[in-house]
């Protein structure tokens, strides 16, 4: 199962796109890179959003160049928050135990089984809900946007 970001969401980082590239001697995925930024977004306001896949785009099924060493990091903050959000403790070790079968698969490349996918998807679009909310307008310039998005990243989280 791939990782999917939202039409709209792909259209709002229309202006900032070609800034979205990766370091050198790694591939590029600017689509990608505007799906974590969803995605963080989605985890740290513990939103999802389950959005028709007529309303997305396929992205990868794996975690893209940059991303790829931080993939199992990504899955860790999805399976605390996901866990959080079922109201599962860390103490309920059977508990956690199930949830985990559910969402993960081990020698998948991107970690996660299919429902796994579906739920970390639904972070990024509910996430994009999110940045609607922090930002009155689209991004038009990347440095601008990054920095307002870390202000509002740790904004949220020192409101927890």
């Amino acid at each position: 199962m791939e990782f999917r970001i939202r039409r709209d969401a792909r259209e709002w980082f229309r202006d900032i796109r070609s800034g979205l590239t990766a370091p050198p001697g790694t591939p590029s995925a600017p689509d990608f890179d505007a799906f974590y930024f969803c995605f963080i977004a989605g985890i740290t306001a513990r939103r999802k959003k389950d959005t028709p896949t007529s309303a997305t785009a396929e992205l990868v099924e794996n975690f893209p160049g940059p991303y790829r060493h931080r993939g199992r990091h990504l899955v860790g903050l999805f399976l605390r928050t996901e866990l959080e959000y079922l109201g599962v403790s860390l103490d309920e070790k059977s508990a956690v135990r199930t949830e985990i079968r559910r969402l993960v698969h081990p020698s998948a490349q991107n970690f996660l089984s299919d429902e796994g996918v579906r739920e970390f998807n639904k972070y990024a679009h509910g996430g994009y809900e999110v940045l609607q909310d922090w930002f009155d307008d689209r991004p038009r310039a990347l440095e601008t946007f990054v920095r307002s998005f870390r202000m509002q990243v740790a904004r949220a989280c020192s409101m927890d």
